[in-house]
């Protein structure tokens, strides 16, 4: 059971360190301006510092829903450093900016980011991403049963139309 609840809890940082963001392993970062400006956006963004506190913040929340994690507190965040910082994701944030978006887009970003409100935005993004994450994830656990119960529902079928 303990065993479990942690690696329940290092799925849920894991998905939620990443931001619902997958990493292609397609092609390489575009030769164009595409590729400086993604940077500079990401520069701009203070992603690296956003990506430091989002892992603490999820280290946090998912300590205090399964405090079994807290004695590997420091085991998971070397892990995280390893695999995850932003020195290792970098240049994959800047390839799958440079592929989403022309150079234009990013330079627009880069305007409204170096504003005041896209400054907030930059700070409260993680925030929103959390508490919209910690909402699924409670409307989920709530509903778990009618889950398991449509599950069964269909094994059921499943075993009568073999019959």
């Amino acid at each position: 059971m303990k065993k479990n609840i942690i690696t329940q809890g290092l799925i849920g940082l894991f998905t939620i360190l990443m931001f619902g963001m997958t990493l292609s392993l397609a092609q390489p970062a575009r030769a164009d301006g595409r590729t400086d400006a993604a940077l500079q956006l990401l520069l701009t963004m203070k992603l690296a510092r956003t990506l430091d506190n989002a892992i603490e913040q999820m280290m946090e929340n998912q300590i205090k829903e399964h405090p079994a994690m807290a004695p590997y507190r420091e085991v998971v965040r070397r892990f995280i450093a390893k695999y995850m910082g932003w020195e290792i994701l970098k240049n994959d944030f800047v390839r799958i900016y440079s592929e989403e978006f022309t150079e234009k887009e990013l330079r627009d970003m880069i305007a409204f980011y170096s504003t005041p409100t896209g400054a907030k935005a930059i700070e409260k993004i993680p925030i929103l991403i959390a508490k919209g994450t910690a909402l699924g994830i409670q409307h989920f656990q709530q509903n778990m049963a009618e889950l398991a119960k449509l599950i069964q529902a269909e094994k059921d079928r499943e075993k009568n139309k073999q019959k």
